[in-house]
């Protein structure tokens, strides 16, 4: 009997531990005015945990100045936060361990001035931290980029390469995916980016070896922007401008701005922002072409001064609805209106078996104006309020109207007109998304999610080519080279996902995506009309190991595809300019890929070190080769062109030497070997490459902060030659304002005038060099202004230098 009792009361004593660990805590208060001694109201007051600083939970002030936080988790101790326009941050540490409601009476506040009760916390978030499928690097902590775009952004991380016309590939692929908050974009990856700013990037997710649960699509992974939001209730505000040279005159200057203003009241909350952007880039162009044909050799030197310039402006909009705790609503809009140009002045001098046959010069210009419509409507309903317990439907509609204007006019060298020639590209692209996502998790730790999606895309291409006619003085349609293509392509796609953890060590996460291709091209007054019906699987498999708290262990395994755009299959001819066509090729394979990753992190004291050992396989690789069209005139398309194998390792390193200096470290070294065949030649490719970052970042006196960047990047082999690679340096200095509310960052890009690309082709019967050097230095001033309690870091920073 006496035994029972005992059962029974330690059975209470659980019971009773567990309630208690469930109950939920209250802090309430009143925030005062000191100097007027008022209620304010509409105050920001918020709950952070005290080892890392995150948002707990949070809430605003009422009309009487009053708060009242409730569903705080009971048993730890964290740090109350009360922030307003124009008056010092207050702190004041609360503790909860063995209570569940604390009142804080009065707090008072006063302009100008910061009280912390008793607490000292400083908290530097890394550059990159690590998941079990993805790395996510902190843009808020690289402050050269602060008035850049999202393609100078990815520029800095070693394991993606941005050349000179903003393309991006990951790893030495051009074949990713890109998603914005986890949508996918209305805009080709490199357009996309060119248009989001630093300023409004809050992080960015690497993810080489996606599970499942993504789309398949993409060589080398996924790139995934994640903006900036506010989550704390009330109103806040984020302005940014900035302003700079663009390296080449006075005459031509870089500057924008943009804002973001969230609006956190009770069951709403609304984001809206906008943005404009002019940018201007002159780089420096030197060509030699080289075409055999037969026994003759011609020869075409060029050199000139070229220019990237536009403007880009937008608004987005975006409302969240939580009736309750178990369901949100969400709907946002996004339309933005790009031009894009590009203007050049060549000089050339043709030859004919060496010998010197014309000299003349081109006027180049290329208008492109786009406009995009992003919208999207979600909805997520939690079983008994946990969050592990759900199900979600998303759908997204993304539309991307374009035209293109492309037109070179010849004179002599003394000016007169020779004619000219110009193509036109007019065409929308629409795309809709629907996804239904469940998880269920089960008692024992383990999740499983299963899911559906279906793509539905349509795109349209209307293009035209055109001659000058001096008998008719216009340009006259050549319809030997405009063509029409209609494309439609349809995705359906289902996956299933087993993940949880064993004894707290072993974690894992294993699915299987079956995805069925559905696509159809037609071209107008053609018989070269494609159809494809494919079904395909892709198996993922992650896992982790905690050997202790400081050292962790990484491996994960996926299969994906590449599918071919829908400007890769058009088989019409269309001119880029007087010496270089295109062609799609209708007979493109996708490209397959089989992806394998090896990583260790381990946390030092004030730093971190991880690397990872990856090996990609790829079959029927898509390289776009250039060949000899006609005398001086190259034609480029895609063609599979066999298989290539990339064996590489990330290495990353980051330490806080001294309370004034940080260093953040990062590599990626790779081997890379083509195999296979392409029109005319056999093809035995291989070369070893790596790409450096090093950063260091310096707290001086009086808060200023000194950011110095330093990038190199190897030679890496393409399938017909070689890109040459180059070395920049940046430098960044920023000083912060009025308790944080305004800072200022001044950039020297390019400091060392250093960056270039230069390449290479070289086959038996084309030779051909390029160097483009871009006009330095690049200066430039960013201003940022938050209003109220922007910051979406949630840090509380007490002494100098946490921000790096």
């Amino acid at each position: 009997m006496l035994k029972l009792m005992r059962i029974f009361f330690v059975l209470i004593g659980v019971l009773v531990g567990v309630q208690l660990i469930a109950q939920k805590g209250q802090l309430s208060g009143r925030v005062m005015d000191k100097q007027s001694d008022e209620a304010m109201l509409y105050v920001t007051v918020s709950l952070h945990n005290l080892t890392d600083t995150s948002l707990v939970t949070g809430g605003i002030t009422d009309m009487e100045g009053k708060f009242k936080i409730t569903d705080v988790p009971v048993g730890d101790k964290y740090l109350f936060k009360c922030s307003f326009i124009g008056y010092g941050t207050q702190y004041i540490a609360v503790d909860f361990t063995n209570k569940k409601s604390i009142d804080l009476g009065d707090v008072v506040m006063a302009p100008g001035t910061n009280e912390l009760d008793g607490v000292d916390v400083t908290v530097d978030r890394p550059t990159v931290t690590y998941e079990i499928d993805k790395k996510v690097v902190n843009v808020e902590n690289m402050n050269t980029v602060a008035s850049q775009t999202a393609v100078e952004v990815l520029a800095n991380i070693p394991s993606i390469s941005v050349d000179m016309d903003g393309n991006i590939s990951l790893r030495g692929s051009a074949g990713f995916t890109l998603l914005i908050d986890g949508r996918p974009s209305a805009l080709p990856p490199s357009d996309a980016l060119q248009m989001i700013q630093a300023s409004n990037i809050k992080d960015i997710e690497i993810i080489t070896n996606p599970s499942a649960k993504y789309d398949a699509e993409g060589t080398s992974g996924i790139i995934n922007v994640i903006l900036k939001k506010n989550k704390l209730e009330g109103v806040s505000t984020l302005i940014n401008v900035s302003g700079g040279n663009s390296g080449y005159t006075s005459e031509y200057w870089n500057y924008n701005g943009d804002f973001l203003t969230s609006i956190n009241k009770g069951k709403f909350k609304f984001n809206i922002g906008g943005q404009f952007v002019n940018r201007n880039r002159f780089r420096d162009i030197e060509q030699e072409r080289i075409t055999t044909i037969g026994s003759d050799e011609s020869k075409i030197e060029s050199s000139g001064l070229h220019r990237f310039f536009g403007k880009n402006f937008g608004g987005n909009a975006a409302m969240e609805y939580a009736p309750n705790d178990n369901n949100v609503l969400s709907v946002g809009l996004d339309v933005r209106q790009r031009q894009w140009n590009a203007a050049a002045k060549y000089d050339f001098d043709e030859y004919s078996n060496d010998t010197l046959v014309s000299a003349y010069r081109n006027d180049e210009r290329t208008l492109r104006n786009f406009f995009v419509v992003s919208g999207s409507l979600g909805y997520q309903h939690l079983f008994q309020e946990n969050k592990d317990h759900y199900l979600s439907l998303t759908s997204t509609y993304n539309l991307y109207d374009g035209e293109e204007d492309a037109q070179t006019e010849f004179y002599t060298t003394e000016g007169v007109y020779q004619g000219g020639n110009r193509n036109t590209e007019v065409g929308p692209s629409n795309a809709i998304r629907v996804s239904l996502d469940y998880q269920y998790p089960f008692k024992n730790k383990m999740k499983l999610q299963v899911g559906a999606r279906g793509d539905f895309g349509f795109s349209g291409d209307d293009q035209d080519s055109y001659a000058y006619s001096f008998a008719e003085e216009e340009y006259v349609r050549l319809d030997s080279f405009s063509t029409d293509v209609a494309y439609a392509q349809n995705v359906y796609a289902g996956y299933t996902i087993l993940n949880g953890k064993i004894k707290e060590k072993l974690g894992y996460q294993v699915g299987l995506r079956a995805e069925y291709t559905d696509r159809f091209i037609e071209l107008t007054n053609s018989t070269q009309n494609t159809s494809i019906q494919r079904l395909d699987w892709f198996p993922s498999a992650h896992f982790s190991y905690e050997l202790d708290e400081k050292n962790q262990f990484k491996a994960s395994a996926s299969r994906r595809i590449n599918r071919p755009r829908s400007w890769h299959l058009e088989p019409f001819i269309a001119w880029e300019d007087p010496y270089t066509v295109r062609q799609g090729n209708p007979n493109l394979l996708p490209e397959y890929i089989q992806s394998y990753e090896l990583g260790y992190i381990r946390e030092l004291e004030k730093g971190s070190f991880s690397t990872e050992l990856y090996f990609r396989n790829t079959n029927n690789i898509r390289e776009r080769i250039q060949e000899v069209y006609d005398t001086n005139v190259i034609i480029k398309r895609p063609v599979n062109a066999g298989v290539s194998q990339a064996l590489g390792a990330e290495l990353a390193f980051n330490k806080k030497l001294f309370k004034w200096w940080s260093l953040d470290v990062g590599a990626n070294l790779f081997y890379y070997k083509i195999t296979g065949q392409i029109p005319g030649s056999s093809l035995d490719q291989e070369s070893f490459s790596y790409r450096a970052r090093l950063a260091n970042s310096f707290i001086l006196p009086n808060d200023w902060k000194v950011q110095l960047i330093t990038l190199h990047e190897s030679d890496v082999v393409s399938v017909q030659g070689v890109d040459k690679g180059f070395t920049s340096v940046d430098l960044a200095i920023k000083k912060d304002f009025l308790e944080r509310k305004v800072s200022a960052t001044l950039q020297f890009q390019n400091m060392l005038a250093t960056q270039r690309r230069e390449t290479w082709v070289d086959t038996e019967t084309l030779y051909s060099y390029r160097l483009a050097t871009p006009k330095y230095p690049v200066i430039t001033l960013a201003v940022s202004v938050r209003l109220n309690n922007f910051n979406n870091q949630d840090k509380i920073r007490t002494e100098q230098g946490s921000e790096f």
